[in-house]
């Protein structure tokens, strides 16, 4: 999926993988893990399972992604609060220890989604379009380093989505 955005100012096309989390695909996901420049690493919150995996996914990046990639990582289905196994405070704890950003997001409404990739778009930004000015670059709309395959072509942040938000499951059609 790709998604035009503007993020303070400066024109961003988002192209996100979502490898899905599922283990049959894990040895295709280090594909994605040397071109991106962020990852969403995803679990449900009504799913210990998919809790538990975000320690081998985070070894995963850790090892094979770039060193400055950022990480953000994601409680979903927050809407089913009812059904909670995982709580908010192991979730923080858990992006505490890793130094990464965390949200509690809904696909299902919506609540949070904006804001978390919003606020991994700008930790990149700031990261690749800022320090590629500051080290005397071009000014160019939204184009980042290009002595590196990892960072921004042409203002495109790559960003891989996935966890184990489905706890296993095949996807479900039109949805999380």
């Amino acid at each position: 999926m790709i998604r035009r955005t503007q993020i303070e100012g400066a024109p961003m096309r988002l192209q996100l993988w979502d490898t899905a989390g599922q283990e049959r695909f894990r040895s295709l996901t280090s594909n994605f893990f040397g071109r991106a420049d962020g990852f969403v690493l995803t679990y449900d919150i009504s799913n210990r399972p998919s809790f538990d995996h975000v320690i081998g996914w985070m070894r995963d990046i850790k090892t094979r992604a770039p060193p400055d990639c950022d990480i953000v990582l994601c409680g979903n289905k927050s809407d089913l609060d009812n059904d909670r196994v995982v709580t908010y405070d192991e979730g923080k704890q858990l992006a505490d220890e890793y130094g990464v950003q965390f949200f509690e997001t809904s696909a299902l409404t919506g609540h949070n989604v904006e804001k978390m990739f919003t606020s991994l778009a700008t930790t990149i930004k700031h990261k690749r379009i800022d320090e590629f000015e500051g080290a005397g670059g071009a000014t160019i709309q939204g184009a980042g380093s290009t002595d590196n395959a990892s960072t921004m072509d042409n203002g495109t942040v790559n960003l891989s989505v996935g966890g184990d938000a489905r706890g296993g499951e095949a996807p479900k059609a039109g949805c999380c």
